[in-house]
């Protein structure tokens, strides 16, 4: 089935999965949570590395109104984790309101960073979806902010979707970081402020490829187009070269209410964009996973890129593993996981 806009992909599984509401300026119903999966059992936050986090976090505080504090992160096994030797680490993590979203922005220090800024259709590259109540006020900001406005037209299209009409526009921030503000009606029990909710984006190389990774290794359920579309307001919105098309997945978090769409394009040139964790522009996600002493040798048997140091585990705590490992995208992933338990 062919559905013109990208967030309504898949209305019929997860309601209202990225769009505006419902038909006439009604909002729509929000998915409940996912059940947690036989590997991914739980969301903590999605990533985004910044030159410099006061600098960024000020731009999300002046278009869309959320705020945070910057603190230090002292952990000594920071360096270990990213395989960053003598790496320090400032953040400051930003609660969105809806569904259960962190947005974590970090700042390394003291360690080689190398800042890049990715296409939207390049393979690897992420961006941020805002659900807002106002649009034209998130549009006055970035204007204000001079932030460069990647879709074709420079202004909000309007677009149909099968649940009515809504108005959306991509950007960047600070960082070239890419950001999606989404109008979508608020309902009664909406959260106070112009944001109502988050989803992560990512842009894969191959769709299959992309779906034996997510699907088949960690659990989750993806679900939408399998056709390439042509839907000319959607590639305006984009700022996809003429000729492109593109076809989209989604899939809720197993294990929380935190969304995620995955998007494939064709039609134009695309370069992988894959960073290092500390690299200004570069992004992921830290899940929980379950077994993740059983399940990291699983992943590198099957040709997954480890980039923690020397591939192993990580003991971040007297109770939590974790390790970095990447997508068939170059995307990072952070998959955190419990100690296993002494014996009796």
């Amino acid at each position: 089935m062919r559905i013109r806009a990208i967030w309504a992909l898949t209305i019929a599984a997860l309601p209202a999965l990225m769009l505006p509401g419902a038909v006439r300026g009604q909002a729509a119903p929000q998915p409940g949570a996912a059940k947690p999966s036989a590997v991914t059992v739980g969301f903590m936050h999605a990533i985004h590395a910044t030159s410099e986090v006061e600098k960024t976090l000020a731009f999300y505080r002046d278009v869309f109104g959320v705020n945070a504090q910057v603190r230090d992160f002292a952990n000594p096994n920071v360096p270990i984790l990213t395989d960053s030797p003598g790496a320090t680490l400032r953040v400051s993590m930003l609660n969105l309101p809806g569904q259960g979203f962190n947005f974590e922005l970090t700042q390394f220090g003291n360690v080689e960073r190398r800042a890049a800024q990715p296409q939207l259709f390049d393979p690897g590259a992420p961006h941020m979806k805002f659900l807002v109540r106002d649009i034209e006020t998130v549009f006055a900001n970035i204007r204000k902010a001079g932030a460069p406005i990647l879709t074709t037209s420079g202004a909000p299209v309007r677009i149909s979707t099968p649940l009515g009409e809504a108005q959306a526009i991509f950007f960047r921030d600070p960082d070239g970081y890419i950001v999606e503000a989404i109008e979508q009606p608020a309902g009664p029990d909406a959260p106070a402020g112009n944001v109502l909710g988050a989803i992560m984006g990512l842009t894969v190389r191959n769709m299959d490829e992309t779906m034996r990774f997510w699907q088949g290794m960690l659990g989750w359920e993806l679900v939408g187009d399998t056709e390439f579309l042509k839907d000319a307001p959607n590639l305006d919105l984009m700022g996809v070269p003429k000729g492109g098309e593109y076809r989209a997945r989604s899939a809720v978090v197993p294990g929380s209410r935190a969304r995620m769409v995955f998007i494939e394009f064709k039609g134009m040139p695309r370069k992988e964009f894959s960073r290092r964790v500390p690299d200004p522009g570069s992004s992921g996600i830290a899940i929980r996973v379950a077994a993740i002493h059983e399940l990291l040798p699983k992943l590198k048997a099957q040709g997954v890129r480890v980039i923690s140091k020397d591939g192993e585990l990580v003991n971040w705590s007297a109770t939590l593993r974790n390790v970095f490992v990447k997508d068939p995208n170059g995307f990072n992933i952070e998959l955190v996981g419990e100690a296993p338990k002494a014996a009796p």
